[in-house]
């Protein structure tokens, strides 16, 4: 499989971030692969396909909706076709007033396309009830999203006793 640069990567989401800051769907949605995936953890939602990931994007970037956002980047990191950004963000709640949260986004790039494939996004309390508000009450029931519980798997045995074990090292768990 084909590696995406982190150059490559940048300018995709320079053109995805450049489309949503001129609250543009259109151009937004032609940033992304023709079935996206997105995870939205804080809500424990998941949304696949175009017509799912398109209506989170009219709820989010509904002009009447809009609050100004900033913002700036903490970490910026890279693996195998994927970025993940952490950064403060500030915006304007609900109220009026005028915050600053944090959000994490692990995106993931398809090489051959030069698109984004998906999106994985954490929040703190603040930007996730912002997210939570322009998503809207009824969200949870659009086509294409579902619960993240209900597709991940389960897991049996944390895999810190695989790493563990490769170096020579136990761990002891509690009786």
């Amino acid at each position: 499989m084909k590696e995406l640069t982190k150059q490559e990567m940048e300018a995709i989401l320079l053109e995805h971030e450049k489309a949503e800051l001129e609250v543009d769907i259109d151009a937004t949605m032609a940033t992304l692969v023709p079935n996206p995936h997105y995870e939205i953890a804080f809500l424990g939602l998941a949304i696949d396909g175009w017509e799912g990931v398109h209506q989170a994007y009219q709820r989010i970037l509904r002009p009447a909706q809009i609050r100004p956002v900033a913002a700036k980047r903490r970490v910026h990191a890279v693996a195998r076709n994927t970025l993940i950004r952490e950064a403060h963000v500030t915006f304007n709640t609900s109220e009026g007033e005028r915050v600053t949260g944090l959000y994490m986004v692990v995106m993931e790039f398809d090489p051959e396309l030069k698109k984004i494939a998906g999106e994985r996004m954490y929040a703190d309390p603040l930007f996730g009830k912002m997210m939570t508000e322009q998503l809207g009450e009824d969200f949870a029931k659009i086509p294409g999203v579902s619960r993240i519980r209900d597709s991940a798997p389960v897991i049996e045995e944390h895999d810190a006793y695989a790493a563990a074990a490769a170096r020579g090292v136990t761990i002891t768990p509690p009786v």
